[in-house]
Formats: structure tokens, sequence, C-alpha cells
């Protein structure tokens, strides 16, 4: 066991409160350990010292507040204290939320007759405006033209506490004519649905195969450029080899105008074998309009921002509204970033093409040929196979002979040797 582990254990170890095997391992331990010896005679001396203190008796009077207190915290005494709560709450309850109700009646009553009086103002108004209506006709069916009622001066919009809370103190113009707000109190310019153009991004996605992938490629080159189109990516592969005949594969990403998006699907499909089609139209005009409008609201602020530099006074002033202006400018080029990815994507409609070569079928049967033919064939194959043994043989022997010449002269070299050696011996 630990020195740690031990210390834990000294104060049990003193009340004989562990186990005999706890026992044995802390004696064990305190018998190779001087760190730990030390502990325990410094909690037997504590306990001695303890043990030698004088007992006091409790001041005066003690024992009976002691008791007093028990007494008030007990469940009876809070029974009893819940009991006179309960009763002083009846005794005050019926005035208390008496008076609120009559205050609620009385809020509820007169916006009532504020609304019933709105109400009749309005109507009051409405038959005014038919009255003079009907007081004018006449005068239309005598000929004579109606006078034009008059124009009220038009006054600029006050600006809204929103605007205001924005520390704008410029003037403020109602654009368009109108303004609605966000929680972040930011004016957005809404746009109306007449002056809206519809954002359509349209995608194709055609599998097909042709029997002359050139011819083809080329037709189509020529197809696209009249379209006032271009070929955005081309990556041509060979994919198989027969007969010493490559075909070929190609994976082509078109761009067109959306006018010609569905000229150029025809075109393909009339050319070439279609395996697969799939065609694509997502509108986007919600997403592109929130877009240019938080655009417009952003210019706006930045546009007033810059005011508030100008009449900035103190250098602290001048570093945050640059800071909201850096802010403001780097989400406009994002959010322009993005309208401008949707104007290409709508403008021009991309088609991504897989092309595959494929071979005619070819349904006619050879005639075999001759036995003297056959015969014919096999013996110029001999005769080429022993010249082409004879060819190879020949370059090898040419080409080994840096090793082959040197191991030839050691072996004459060897067996002359050898040779003599036996001649003498004999």
């Amino acid at each position: 066991m630990k020195c740690n582990e031990i210390c834990d254990k000294l104060s049990l170890y003193i009340d004989n409160e562990l186990s005999h095997e706890e026992m044995q391992q802390v004696e064990e331990h305190l018998q190779s350990c001087e760190k730990c010896q030390k502990e325990l005679e410094e909690y037997k001396n504590l306990i001695s010292v303890l043990q030698g203190l004088p007992e006091e008796e409790p001041p005066e009077g003690y024992c009976k507040r002691l008791h007093k207190k028990l007494l008030e915290n007990s469940p009876q005494s809070k029974s009893s204290k819940a009991a006179s709560i309960f009763k002083n709450f009846n005794r005050y309850k019926w005035l208390k939320y008496g008076s609120i109700a009559a205050a609620l009646a009385v809020v509820f009553i007169a916006a009532n007759i504020n609304n019933f009086g709105s109400m009749n103002y309005g109507m009051k108004a409405k038959n005014e405006s038919y009255d003079m209506a009907t007081a004018e006709s006449p005068a239309e069916y005598n000929g004579s033209a109606p006078q034009a009622p008059p124009v009220a001066p038009q006054t600029e919009a006050a600006m809204p506490e929103e605007a205001a809370g924005m520390g704008y103190d410029g003037d403020y113009k109602d654009i368009r004519g109108e303004i609605s707000y966000r929680s972040n109190d930011s004016i957005m310019l809404a746009t109306t649905i007449e002056d809206r153009e519809m954002k359509i991004i349209m995608t194709g996605t055609i599998s097909a195969e042709t029997e002359d992938y050139d011819t083809f490629l080329n037709e189509l080159s020529m197809k696209i450029s009249s379209l006032s189109g271009f070929l955005e990516s081309n990556n041509t592969e060979v994919y198989q080899v027969y007969n010493d005949e490559k075909l070929m594969y190609g994976s082509i990403r078109i761009r067109v105008p959306q006018e010609s998006f569905y000229e150029l699907v025809e075109y393909l499909e009339n050319n070439i074998e279609v395996r697969r089609k799939n065609i694509n139209e997502t509108d986007v005009t919600k997403d592109y309009y929130e877009k240019d409008n938080k655009v417009k609201n952003l210019e706006i602020q930045e546009q007033h921002l810059r005011e508030l530099f100008e009449k900035a006074t103190t250098v602290e002033e001048m570093l945050l509204i640059e800071n909201e202006l850096r802010r403001v400018r780097t989400e406009i080029d994002a959010l322009n970033i993005s309208l401008s990815d949707i104007d290409d994507r709508a403008a021009m409609s991309t088609i991504n093409l897989e092309i595959q070569e494929v071979m005619t079928a070819s349904l006619t049967l050879k005639t075999r040929d001759s036995v003297w033919d056959r015969s014919r064939d096999g013996f110029i194959n001999t005769v080429n196979g022993i010249i082409r043994s004879f060819e190879n043989l020949v370059v090898n022997i040419v080409s080994s002979s840096p090793i082959l010449i040197p191991a030839i002269i050691i072996c004459i070299a060897g067996f002359l040797k050898i040779r003599k050696y036996w001649k003498k011996k004999i």
C-alpha cells in the first residue's frame, strides 16, 4: 500500500476499526516507512492531548435556550405557524384579489370603448367619402369634367423609433413606400412582386452512347457555339481496346443560355442513344431577393455609419464605427458574390453529359479457310518461329558477351592447368 492510503487509515487503525488483513498491511508498512511512523506518533500525541483537557460546564441557561429552540423547530410548531399564516391569508385574500379583478375589468371596459369609438369613426369617414362620390356623380353624367380632389401635401415619413435607436441623425425617407422591421431593429426594403424577375436554375444530367465519338464531339461543339454556349470542361479517355480499335469515354460539362437549354437537350436525344436523363429546375427567386434586400439594407446602414464617422469627435468612437463599417462591407461583398453566382447559374444552364463510344454489332459469318491455306499459314508460322528463335539466341549471346567471354577464358585456362597437372602425374 502507498503512504497516502496508509495515512487515510491511521485514524481507523488507532481506533481498531480496520479488518485483520488491513491491520497487518498497515503494521507491515509502518515497520518499513519512517514518514508514516512519525504521522502515527503525531496522531497519538494529539489524542493524548485532547484526552488530557479538563471538562467544562456549559453556561447558565444554555440548556433552557436549547430546549426552547428545539421546540420551535419541531414539526408541530411549524404546522401551527402554517395554520396562522393561512388564516391571515384567508382574511386578506378577498380584499386583495377583489381589487385586482376590479382593476382588470376597468381596463377591459376602457379598451372596448376605445375600439368602438375608432370603429364608429372609420364607418363615419367611409360614409362621408361615399356621400361625396354620390354628390359628384351627376356632374359626370352632365358632361362636365369632375374636379380633382385636393391632394394633401406629402410630408416625409417620420423616422421610426427603431431607426432612431440605431443612431441615425440624417433625414429618413420611406423607400418604395414599404418598410418592414426585424428583431434586430434593421430596416428591410420590401421589393414589390411585380418588379421581381424569376430566377430559375436549370440543370441536366444525360448518359448516352455513340458509334463515332470524335465526329459527335465536333458536331456538338459546333451546335453549342451556335447556341452562344461553351464547353466548361471535357475529360476524354480510352476505356477499352478491341481489335486494335480504341473506344472512347467522355465526361463533358456544357453551359448554354437558359432559353436554349431544351433545344440542346432535344438535339442530344436526336443524335445519340440516350440511356439516362435527369432534368432539374430550381426556383431560387425568394432566396435571391432576400439577399438583395439584405444588401440594400446594409448599404443604407453603411451610408449612415459613414455619416456618423464624419461626426465622431473621439478616437474611440472613430475606431468603433470603422470596425462596424468593415463588418458591414464584408457582409455586403459576400452577399454580392452569392447574388452573382445565382445570376450566372440562372442565365447559363448546365448539362452534364457522359458519352460512351460503342462498336456496331456485326452479324456476318466468316468463311472457314481451306486445308491448303491453313497448312501454308502453319508452315510460314513455323519458319518465322525458327527465325525468331535464332534471332533471340544471337541477341542473348551478344548481350551476355561481357560475362560470357571472361567465363569461357577462365574455363579454358582451368582446363589447360588440369590437363598439365595430370600429364606430370602420369
